[in-house]
């Protein structure tokens, strides 16, 4: 009997770590899968950093940017949401809502969100090449609907690609395209305790906010 309620226990916890590491783990796998479509883009054209964390002006003093193309056409920065289900919002709201089946969660808007990356990157960037275009993507990996108004920067993985190909002027030399990269991989934080003080910070930051 003892050894069945240790074994019960057991099962009991793993499945309680499970459950809260579980949407960690389904962001992370987004993550993976939009990387893995961004190094379809042209190498010879483009650059692809992933999980960066920069300087911010923001709350948490830090932003982590999902993923920054550097291209000859400019930069572009995308911020993966791997939510399932039918995602509902406006450009202009403050939240956006997330509905699967009966079950509806709300979330801060991501283009606000991915507002603070640009920054962040601009803050890096711009010093030294003033003119360079600095474009946001909200990609969503595992959403069936995307019912989004008032932007044209929300899409599957495969609209986010297609939206920046689509943006084929070019504005940067190789050479250009190289310094830039530098500089945001200087400045990009690696030092472990920074970053579980930045995930410290964005968790209060959403307790606080109620989400």
């Amino acid at each position: 009997m003892t050894a069945l309620i240790i074994l019960a226990i057991a099962i009991w916890v793993a499945a309680l770590l499970l459950n809260w590491k579980r949407p960690s783990l389904i962001g992370k796998r987004g993550e993976n899968f939009v990387s893995r479509k961004l190094l379809e883009l042209d190498p010879e054209h483009y650059s692809v950093l992933d999980d960066l964390l920069l300087p911010s002006l923001g709350h948490t003093n830090t932003t982590q940017i999902d993923h920054i193309v550097v291209s000859d056409f400019g930069i572009f920065c995308i911020e993966t949401k791997s939510y399932s289900g039918w995602i509902f919002g406006n450009a202009r709201q403050q939240h956006w809502t997330q509905v699967l089946y009966r079950y509806k969660k709300k979330f801060y808007n991501p283009l606000r969100q991915n507002y603070a990356h640009i920054k962040a990157v601009e803050a890096i960037v711009r010093p030294k090449y003033p003119k360079v275009p600095i474009r946001g993507f909200i990609a969503f990996p595992r959403a069936e609907k995307l019912n989004v108004s008032g932007t044209d920067a929300v899409g599957h993985v495969m609209d986010v690609l297609v939206k920046i190909k689509a943006l084929n002027a070019s504005v940067l030399s190789p050479a250009d395209r190289f310094a830039i990269i530098g500089l945001l991989l200087s400045a990009n934080i690696r030092d472990k305790q920074a970053r579980k003080l930045h995930d410290k910070s964005v968790h209060d930051l959403k307790v606080l906010n109620g989400f």
